[in-house]
């Protein structure tokens, strides 16, 4: 009996983790973004 506990606190355990990581906010750490000035050439509107 105690084997089927031990196997049931482990399989709640893993799915608390799996949710906690889920629904925890982004560590991520991207820059700002924003309107980027575009320094190319400028399209050309000769359509032929």
């Amino acid at each position: 009996m105690n084997g089927l506990a031990q196997k049931f606190r482990s399989m709640v355990e893993y799915l608390s983790d799996a949710i906690a990581k889920i629904f925890t906010p982004s560590k991520d750490d991207f820059p700002a973004t924003g309107a980027q000035p575009y320094n190319g050439d400028p399209a050309s509107h000769d359509v032929k």
